[in-house]
């Protein structure tokens, strides 16, 4: 694999951070040691303590009660413990499908069977907790988000089984799915602790703002997981797609990468400050728009922290990216 450097990356928005980060950190682990039934020297809990799950969550918010956090947190570790299963090498797609329908009916309710996959049994757990606390239009709404990142597994692990490199176009639609931005995004609503109406989140510069900082979170994402994605043969990345369809170089290939996620990040922000009112809405609408921009920002911060993204090794592992 030839040697690269992932350019300096735009993103002009604060950093932040919970307060109470470490309790909550220590708080998480402990939970999921027991949810797991493993101890601290297993190498499960390893990962998940390297990965520093918890720390992106607080980035996104960094000033809600903690009670507020531990459903969603269980819910995002859930989702990348469940990512870990589906979005690898040789995993048939039907049987992602066949994971991603039981999953999806225990979102809706559904009790799984005796001797299910332990990440189901716990999201029935979760599952029941968030429900306890959100009325089911939003639950409804939720699990249509769950169910678009499903989707997006699924056609992911179709593409490497046809071991095919997908156009630039197609790679976005697909992406827009499997980065899973649109689950962070409706729990704004329940953890920040306000519900906003279908009618609003559905005005058409609401959902394009959401899109393009889906498309920010997903770029960058493809970025900080390179290394990794080029010892996987055939995985799905923006960079892959932008040097078949171009006939670019690796580096090259990346500079336009990082070109693009800039871009997306400069419209993000032009969208962001080109909002209309939404009239009795509006305190909602802007807490609602800053916590998408904290999630922005919490991805590329996460990313630089987490040990998830730092396993690539050789030539091929990149520095350390900065931000400006």
């Amino acid at each position: 694999m030839s040697a690269f450097h992932l350019p300096q990356l735009f993103c002009p928005i604060t950093p932040e951070l919970h307060p109470l980060m470490r309790e909550i950190e220590g708080d998480a682990l402990e939970r999921w040691s027991k949810y797991l039934g493993v101890h601290a020297r297993h190498s499960v809990f390893h990962k998940l303590q390297r990965s520093h799950f918890p720390f992106l969550l607080g980035r996104c918010h960094p000033d809600v009660p903690q009670e507020n956090l531990r459903a969603a947190l269980d819910f995002l570790i859930w989702n990348f413990s469940w990512d870990d299963q589906v979005d690898v090498g040789e995993v048939p797609a039907e049987w992602v499908r066949q994971q991603s329908e039981m999953a999806r009916a225990v979102l809706e309710g559904a009790i799984p069977y005796h001797d299910a996959p332990p990440l189901l049994w716990l999201l029935a757990s979760i599952r029941e907790r968030i429900a306890e606390r959100m009325p089911a239009q939003w639950m409804k709404r939720f699990i249509h988000a769950c169910q678009c990142y499903f989707e997006g597994t699924i056609w992911e692990a179709e593409v490497r089984g046809n071991r095919v490199c997908l156009d630039v176009d197609t790679y976005i639609q697909l992406r827009r799915l499997s980065v899973g931005t649109y689950m962070g995004f409706t729990q704004v609503e329940a953890i920040e602790g306000f519900l906003l109406p279908e009618e609003v989140l559905a005005h058409p510069a609401l959902q394009a703002l959401v899109e393009t900082a889906t498309d920010v979170i997903a770029w960058a994402n493809d970025l900080f997981s390179l290394a990794q994605d080029l010892q996987d043969e055939f995985h799905p990345n923006l960079v892959f797609s932008l040097q078949k369809e171009r006939g670019l170089g690796l580096q090259e290939a990346i500079d336009v990468a990082v070109d693009m996620h800039d871009t997306a990040m400069r419209r993000f922000l032009e969208q962001e400050k080109s909002l209309p009112s939404f009239g009795e809405h509006d305190a909602h609408v802007a807490r609602y728009v800053t916590g998408i921009r904290r999630w922005v920002r919490a991805n590329v911060d996460w990313s630089i922290q987490t040990g998830r993204y730092q396993e690539g090794t050789g030539e091929a592992a990149p520095q350390r990216v900065r931000v400006a």
